[in-house]
């Protein structure tokens, strides 16, 4: 008797399951992607927002802007996107074991402008003299 050849190929079954454990692992790659790229969006919305408050800060400290107590609010274009702030002045005392001269300390606070103060996306602090 002739023995039989032995099939060297994949079952149906066997394709099958490969297939499915491939599309699983495609899908899990395309769900990372895609909240890799979410995110790396919203990190740059807050580092330019975070630029933009050091640009109002900087123009307190540099005199372009009076420093007057209260809520100072505007809107600032920092690379594509429009950011409104609110720049808060007020009185500042440091407590120390010398004499410190009287400050200001300016809080801005940053969001992106289309889509309101709800979506804040930075803070800033600084101190100046008055």
């Amino acid at each position: 008797m002739r023995s039989r050849k032995t099939d060297r190929g994949f079952t149906l079954l066997e394709v099958l399951v490969a297939l499915t454990v491939l599309g699983v692992a495609l899908a899990a790659l395309v769900k990372t992607g895609s909240e890799h790229a979410r995110n790396t969006g919203y990190l740059q919305e807050r580092t330019l927002a975070h630029w933009a408050g050091q640009n109002v800060l900087a123009e307190y400290e540099a005199g372009m802007r009076a420093v007057a107590d209260g809520n100072h609010t505007g809107e600032v274009i920092m690379g594509p996107y429009r950011y409104g702030y609110e720049a808060n002045v007020s009185d500042f005392t440091a407590t120390a074991p010398f004499p410190l001269p009287p400050v200001k300390r300016i809080d801005v606070r940053v969001w992106m402008a289309e889509r309101g103060e709800e979506h804040q996306r930075a803070n800033v602090t600084g101190f100046v003299l008055p």
